[in-house]
């Protein structure tokens, strides 16, 4: 791993937490959510820098991008609603809409209140894990292998990188159950395979593929869980019904996406298991 790009989404996180406005837009939002993703899967694999520190960092962050998760949540589904055709649907459409608009209002004022809380400390020790991270490259502190090593490829190594490929690779029959869990383990292992400047930049984009995959379908099986407690059955059915059709059209594409990545790039004999 090339230390100093490690510390890099430190920085950036440091930095977009000093200067978030008071009622962060969709993008900020979604920066900051991103950015402590990052962190935390760079932690993961510098563990043996200081896990002590790793420790305190990741208990300062974890709440803001839990946070955060819930605004962007909201975001998403709010953006899915606008693709649909609102001459059909406009009733039931505007019912949804107003509930996801009542859900952001709340989830961004928790979100400032826990920022608020958390950001002299987050700020902080994300300072001092970077200086860890600087101290490390610059040989002042000594770093294990697994750390410092440099990765092309998901196999022959006992890095952390190899470690999340060979969950992937030995990951059950992805179903509708474990498919979102795959999908962080995705997300996990590609933010740390940035950091590696001779990853294979075809099987990170891979990752990101399935990843955006599993992502789209998910946010439809969310809109669709909140859809059937805030809508009537019958009153709103076609909306329903509307959604319904879309998440298990996102499923197929994500399970199949998800099945192809771990055949091509992971050397995993999978048998699909479509369910709905």
């Amino acid at each position: 791993m090339e230390l100093e790009r490690a510390e890099k989404p430190l920085r950036q996180m440091r930095s977009l937490l000093k200067r978030i406005a008071e009622t962060p837009a969709p993008e900020e939002v979604h920066r900051l959510r991103t950015r402590a993703r990052k962190v935390e899967a760079i932690a993961g694999a510098l563990k043996s820098i200081d896990p002590r520190a790793t420790k305190r960092l990741l208990k300062a962050i974890k709440p803001i991008r839990k946070a955060a998760g819930a605004v962007r949540d909201m975001d998403v589904l709010a953006g899915n609603l606008l693709a649909m055709p609102r001459q059909q649907l406009g009733d039931s459409l505007v019912k949804l809409e107003e509930h996801l608009g009542a859900t952001r209002k709340a989830s961004a004022g928790k979100l400032m209140s826990v920022i608020d809380e958390q950001r002299r400390k987050a700020r902080q020790r994300l300072k001092s894990y970077a200086q860890e991270i600087e101290s490390a490259a610059s040989g002042k502190k000594p770093v294990k292998r697994d750390v410092a090593q440099a990765m092309d490829s998901t196999t022959g190594s006992d890095s952390h990188a190899d470690r999340l490929a060979g969950e992937l690779t030995r990951w059950p029959a992805l179903t509708h159950d474990n498919l979102h869990a795959f999908r962080l383990k995705v997300k996990e292992l590609r933010y740390v395979l940035q950091t590696f400047p001779q990853a294979s930049k075809e099987f990170i984009d891979a990752l990101g593929k399935v990843k955006d995959q599993i992502g789209g379908w998910h946010d439809w099986e969310q809109l669709l869980g909140i859809a059937r407690q805030v809508l009537d059955p019958q009153v709103d059915r076609e909306l329903l019904q509307h959604i319904e059709g879309t998440s298990r059209q996102k499923f197929m594409q994500a399970l199949a996406g998800a099945n192809t990545l771990r055949q091509r790039y992971l050397g995993a004999g999978v048998q699909e298991r479509k369910r709905a």
